[in-house]
């Protein structure tokens, strides 16, 4: 990335002093940000060079633009532009080039994209940039000493700040010139013009070239600012109105910049082009653009030329005439085209003046005469859709073109013609449906077809409007389709339940888009839709025990979970069903009960499972606890359910109280079967209530004889004497204590 040295940090660059060399042909200054946020643009030189006739040492790899402050004429910086794009130019012919072998011109450019601090470009009278070289080709004709004269190379722009803002603008950027030359007495056409890129009006004016202050000693000399510039000194008989003499010397066509000659006299002729630029009426840039064109005395060529003759008339149609192609007749033209060269390759084009390019084309396009007195026969055929409106005529221009050198030569034929337009049946469109009318139950559907036909093979789109809804608003599809002289599409209808007990319109239009002639035709069908009978659902579970369900005491195993499946079944099969659960007199979360509600067809499973904490458990003992287990069927109409209650009963929880009077006091542990052991029914293992830690027992003189945590323990008085003994039933809560009797 380059950056534009600022007035504050001039530096005078050294250039090394090329030798005389003749080579210069013209060319321009571009100039345009290309990132206006990062203060980016885009400065190239487009410098044409005369590769036949040019030294080659005269070409450099950079050059060094100079920008200057219009006010005062203040050096503001410079940048050196490396080169970038090197090529000979072409023709518009590109054959042509053979012909005229000392005409080769190098195309060279020279440019970069650079940073500005824009903040010093803020002058209200803007800036300018330039460039000089010398020297140019001492073949040209029209000015004197050409070989000692440079060319100034300037193009001006606006402040890049003003009023403290970003101001964006953008030079003009021109396309590549053609190496094209002039051919003696014959008329020449030249595209000088560039484009804009900010949509600012551009103004081609002819201007006397610049000569600068270049000269055969400082062939490269540092550009000084200035307000006038040196010109060139023209040649006798030369003046700014006759740069290129002849019948019709020079001119250039003010809005378009083509340039247009018929030269008188053999040369090299060099011209400038000044390009004003103007935003909202006010000049704010400007570009001078050099080129030089050669006149020479050129071989003859002979215009091709295009003719028309009705079908039995002998006179040819003459421009102005205006011919009449009926409805039923052909839409071609046949017309003539000849040289007076022989050997020619001709081109033809067709142009629809009010009508689109498109709507006419030519067969064939390329002929090649064999003689002088060739003729081709060209078909100009008009595209069906094409037609007079309010009987005024379609005017075409056949266009015929030659390979000659250095530009084609061209005859136009404009013919105009009244093309009667096609008479358009109406298109029909029908459907299946038996009446275009249908009443169906919900829950099942409705197809049928529709078809659009034309008997002009027209281009037919159907489409389906409903009358005050959508189509997709109530269950209904229909594609809208096209096609050529028949299209046919399904309707399906599949009611949903909010569509029931009403009537809908649905129109069906077909409409012929031929030539964009819009004719149609509809077909109307009244559509109803009921409910279906309706089942009540069943609610069911697996249980097999009677009511109500004893809720066992909380434990760490599974033993203490009530589990069983709940099921929703619907006789209709197909109506979606909702499967529920809900606590009488409390929610089931709130007991940590486990139900999950399903939704769907029949049939639908669920599972409820529960497992009481001991706190739960406490709070509900004795009590008798209702689930509500509720179906629903959700179809169309009034919702339909059933409802399954199952009771769970919670018991008490256990104390030691009832304990006590299930401890024996003696035992005969004489195998009978018969109070021979020790043990004590009723010891909870529930993890709810006064939790059991041992059983002990004692002899009357304090030792440990027996002792076990188990709740179902046994003592047997194995291995001790009878007597009496001492036992103690621990429990969390309190130690119940008693003696016991052993008889053997």
């Amino acid at each position: 990335m380059k950056k534009i040295l600022l007035r504050a940090l001039w530096i005078l660059i050294t250039l090394p002093l090329h030798s005389w060399a003749s080579h210069i042909v013209g060319g321009e200054i571009e100039f345009y940000p290309t990132n206006r946020s990062a203060n980016r643009f885009y400065i190239g030189l487009n410098f044409y060079f005369d590769q036949a006739n040019g030294r080659p040492a005269a070409e450099t790899q950079t050059v060094t633009l100079y920008f200057f402050r219009k006010s005062d004429n203040q050096n503001m910086g410079s940048v050196e532009l490396p080169q970038t794009v090197r090529r000979l130019i072409s023709y518009t012919n590109p054959t042509c080039g053979a012909l005229n072998a000392d005409l080769r011109t190098l195309l060279i450019r020279y440019s970069s994209e650079i940073i500005i601090n824009t903040q010093n470009f803020d002058d209200p009278k803007g800036y300018y940039i330039v460039w000089e070289r010398c020297c140019r080709n001492n073949i040209i004709t029209n000015i004197v000493n050409p070989a000692g004269t440079g060319e100034t190379f300037y193009m001006e722009f606006p402040a890049l700040v003003q009023g403290g803002q970003p101001y964006t603008n953008s030079s003009p950027k021109f396309e590549e010139l053609k190496g094209d030359y002039i051919c003696l007495n014959r008329p020449f056409t030249f595209d000088f013009s560039g484009k804009d890129a900010d949509g600012d009006s551009l103004v081609y004016s002819l201007t006397r070239p610049w000569a600068g202050f270049a000269t055969t000693g400082n062939p490269e000399p540092i550009a000084r600012g200035s307000s006038t510039y040196p010109e060139v000194v023209w040649a006798a008989s030369i003046s700014d109105q006759n740069m290129i003499p002849g019948p019709r010397p020079l001119t250039i066509n003010r809005r378009t910049g083509v340039l247009s000659v018929t030269a008188g006299q053999a040369g090299l002729y060099v011209f400038a082009v000044l390009v004003q630029e103007f935003r909202k009426g006010v000049r704010i840039g400007a570009v001078r653009r050099e080129f030089q064109l050669k006149v020479v005395d050129c071989p003859r060529n002979l215009e091709p030329v295009a003719m028309y003759r009705e079908a039995g008339k002998k006179a040819f149609y003459t421009q102005g005439e205006t011919l009449l192609i009926k409805r039923d007749q052909s839409k071609c033209l046949d017309v003539m085209i000849t040289d007076g060269d022989p050997n020619q390759r001709l081109t033809i084009r067709t142009v629809g003046v009010n009508f689109d390019d498109k709507g006419v084309t030519a067969n064939p396009v390329t002929y090649v005469t064999k003689s002088s007195t060739d003729t081709l026969k060209a078909q100009i055929c008009f595209e069906p859709c094409v037609e007079s409106k309010n009987n005024q005529p379609v005017i075409v221009e056949v266009i015929v073109s030659d390979d000659g050198c250095p530009q084609p030569l061209v005859d136009t034929l404009r013919i105009r013609v009244i093309i009667e337009g096609a008479l358009n049946n109406n298109p029909d469109v029908t459907t299946d449906l038996a009446n275009n009318r249908a009443a169906i139950q919900q829950g099942t559907t409705l197809n049928f077809k529709v078809t659009g036909i034309d008997k002009d093979n027209d281009d037919l789109i159907l489409e389906a409007k409903g009358r005050g809804f959508t189509l997709s608003q109530v269950g209904m599809t229909f594609n809208n389709a096209t096609g050529k002289g028949t299209v046919t599409q399904p309707f399906t209808w599949s009611p949903p339940c909010a569509a029931l007990d009403k009537e809908y319109l649905v129109d069906f239009i077909v409409t012929d888009v031929a030539c964009n002639r819009q004719v149609k035709d509809t077909v109307t069908v009244r559509l109803q839709a009921s409910p279906k009978p309706n089942n009540k659902p069943k609610v069911s579970t697996n249980l097999t025990a009677t009511q109500p369900i004893d809720v066992p005491l909380p434990s760490a195993d599974a033993s203490s979970t009530i589990s069983f499946d709940v099921y929703s079944d619907d006789a209709d099969k197909a109506d979606q069903l909702r499967l529920y659960a809900q606590g009488k007199g409390f929610t089931l979360s709130q007991y940590q009960m486990k139900f999950d509600e399903k939704t769907g067809v029949p049939r639908l499973t669920s599972r409820f499972e529960w497992k009481p904490t001991c706190a739960e458990y406490a709070a509900l003992a004795g009590k008798e606890v209702v689930v509500n287990f509720i179906t629903e069927d959700n179809s169309c109409g009034p919702v339909k359910n059933d409802t399954l209650a199952v009771r769970l009963r919670v018991g008490n929880l256990s104390t030691t109280g009832n304990i006590e009077k299930n401890i024996p006091n003696v035992i005969t542990p004489n195998n009978d079967g018969k109070n021979d052991c020790f043990f004590v029914d009723g010891i909870s293992s529930a993890a709810c209530g006064p939790q059991f830690e041992k059983a002990e027992i004692y002899n009357r003189w304090g030792k440990l004889v027996f002792s076990s945590t188990d709740t179902k323990f046994k003592w047997c008085g194995d291995g001790v004497p009878a007597g009496q003994y001492f036992y103690g039933l621990k429990f969390t809560n309190q130690t119940i204590k008693g003696t016991l009797t052993v008889i053997k």
